[in-house]
């Protein structure tokens, strides 16, 4: 039957009778979190099993899609292979330290083909797949590569050897950059790939202080801010003639393969406001003009998203609505951050409030860009995640919770979703709402039959670990991710980002209790190297975490 329930959901039959009318009331909903959580980490350990099946055995490469066999950049690469990384990373740690390094070394081996950027390939080493090299479309893979598949890895795991990776490449694109505007190079004439490199040259600077990214950074920002917006009434065109220096495609799209321009706009506004002040008071304008923009145009009645308007008029051009909704209001949050202008706040508050009332916006697959019904769930459900880690809504994540059951529907009784690159993030979109149900704690080992759900209270966590069997680990922690991964001055939202819920600071005490004993004292750090723990069978255990008064 297709959408079997997992071994882990059958947990929640054995583990609700241990409930009692003296158990604190957080354990209920700790209880739920758990089941649900348990739910998504089991599903994507089943998608990941059943892709590393389909590698060629010559490459050792993923296909496109079922009948599809190439290892295509901007899919395999970007949307796939990553998130079968982030899988096996916390639940089958040999599979991270083995199967996938091997893959990406076979990447690297076969699929380079200008430096360090790569270009698709067939099947059984039978060769490129565009025989003749079309320097766009590498540039267009590499940058989906990077933005899509190796920025949400070291978002989560920090430095591996894919942010090398992600270097690799982001250093060629600046150097063999095919356009140029002013004087210095442009990586393309697409908002797509514009807005893709914008958003990682924007963290590599922040990690690096490398000025090969923060130059080219600023000289594509000023390409839209100081030239482009103007011309376009501000709203960027999907794509714009460098040649003629007009649009070529006079349409702005709010949906995906479009809107990533404005996502790298306000990543460059914030990242220039730390280190380029000048070139920030150039930008303010603009960038306010161009946020003003796009909630005038781009709402429909429900104040979400349509896909598509006319950049010359502001009329509509495709009614459907983004399937990526929360994406946009990602770049409308940051503007209420860097401008305290309440009206943008407001239109994210507003579009939460509407999503809640029309909850076909989580789950309706008819909307713009839907071909893959999975995909139309992935995009909304992490819109939804990286907003609500700024904005609390109750009723926003209890309709959540209802999307997600449809969502873990979709999948078959071998593990596969529908036999396309999609699949993987279906894996991103099931873990990264796992990790908002405990509130980015993690147990290791990871035990199918174990269940780890969390409830975040003042000042600390409150955390339920039940197993219908023997299990001993370590419960783990996480961190403010955005400094010590990429040391970002603030974690305003972003593309592809791993949300950060409770964290724990490495120099910082917290008083931890465990199943109602006395409290001891553990360091940050400790924390995050987890406190071991063992459950007995049909038990569950409870930990309590709240910040230490004083140091």
């Amino acid at each position: 039957m297709e959408g079997m329930i997992p071994l882990a959901l059958f947990l929640s039959f054995i583990l609700h009778g241990i409930a009692s009318a003296q158990e604190p009331a957080w354990i209920a909903e700790a209880r739920h979190n758990g089941r649900m959580a348990a739910e998504a980490l089991s599903r994507s350990n089943r998608v990941m099993h059943a892709w590393l099946k389909l590698a060629d055995p010559v490459t050792g490469l993923l296909p496109r899609m079922e009948n599809n066999p190439n290892w295509v950049v901007r899919d395999s690469a970007a949307d796939l292979y990553p998130f079968l990384v982030i899988a096996s990373y916390f639940n089958q740690p040999y599979l991270y330290r083995t199967t996938m390094h091997q893959i990406l070394r076979q990447e690297m081996m076969l699929t380079r083909r200008v430096g360090h950027l790569s270009d698709d390939l067939q099947p059984g080493g039978k060769g490129w797949v565009r025989p003749q090299l079309e320097m766009d479309e590498v540039i267009f893979g590499s940058s989906e590569y990077m933005k899509d598949g190796l920025l949400p890895i070291t978002e989560i795991l920090g430095e591996t050897p894919w942010y090398h990776r992600m270097r690799d490449i982001a250093n060629d694109m600046v150097a063999k950059a095919p356009y140029s505007w002013n004087g210095k190079k442009l990586p393309a004439q697409t908002a797509e790939i514009n807005g893709n490199a914008l958003q990682v040259l924007s963290r590599l600077t922040w990690k690096t202080r490398d000025p090969r990214y923060l130059d080219q950074l600023l000289h594509i920002a000023d390409f839209y801010f100081l030239h482009q917006l103007a011309r376009t009434n501000y709203l960027p065109a999907h794509e714009w003639d460098i040649r003629a220096d007009e649009p070529k495609r006079g349409v702005f799209v709010f949906s995906d393969h479009g809107n990533e321009i404005v996502g790298g706009l306000t990543e460059a506004f914030v990242l220039a406001r730390a280190m380029r002040p000048d070139k920030a008071k150039q930008w303010e304008v603009p960038l306010k003009k161009l946020l003003d923009r796009v909630l005038a145009t781009g709402r429909n009645q429900d104040s979400v998203w349509v896909h598509s308007v006319d950049v010359a008029t502001g009329k509509v051009v495709d009614a459907r609505h983004a399937h990526c909704w929360g994406y946009m209001f990602n770049a409308i949050y940051t503007g209420y951050l860097l401008t305290g202008e309440e009206r943008y706040l407001h239109a994210v508050k507003e579009a939460m409030d509407s999503v809640v009332r029309n909850p076909r916006y989580l789950f309706d697959e008819q909307g713009a860009g839907r071909k893959w019904g999975s995909n139309a769930y992935s995009d909304s459900i992490e819109g939804a995640l990286v907003l609500l880690n700024r904005i609390p809504h109750k009723p926003l994540e209890q309709a959540l919770d209802e999307a997600v059951k449809k969502f873990y529907s979709r999948q078959r009784d071998n593990g596969i979703i529908e036999y396309w690159y999609g699949d993987g993030n279906f894996i991103r979109t099931a873990m990264m709402y796992a990790f908002f149900k405990t509130q980015g704690a993690f147990l290791a080992p990871y035990d199918e039959q174990v269940q780890l759900g969390a409830v975040r209270e003042a000042n600390g966590v409150s955390l339920l670990i039940a197993a219908s069997t023997p299990w001993q680990g370590e419960l783990r922690f996480d961190i403010a991710r955005h400094r010590e991964h990429w040391n970002m001055a603030s974690n305003y939202p972003r593309l592809n980002e791993w949300p950060e819920w409770f964290t724990v600071e490495p120099g910082r005490q917290y008083e931890v209790t465990v199943n109602g004993g006395p409290a001891r004292r553990y360091f940050g750090f400790e924390l995050r190297k987890g406190i071991a723990l063992t459950v007995n069978g049909a038990e569950h255990a409870t930990v309590r975490v709240r910040e230490s008064p004083g140091v």
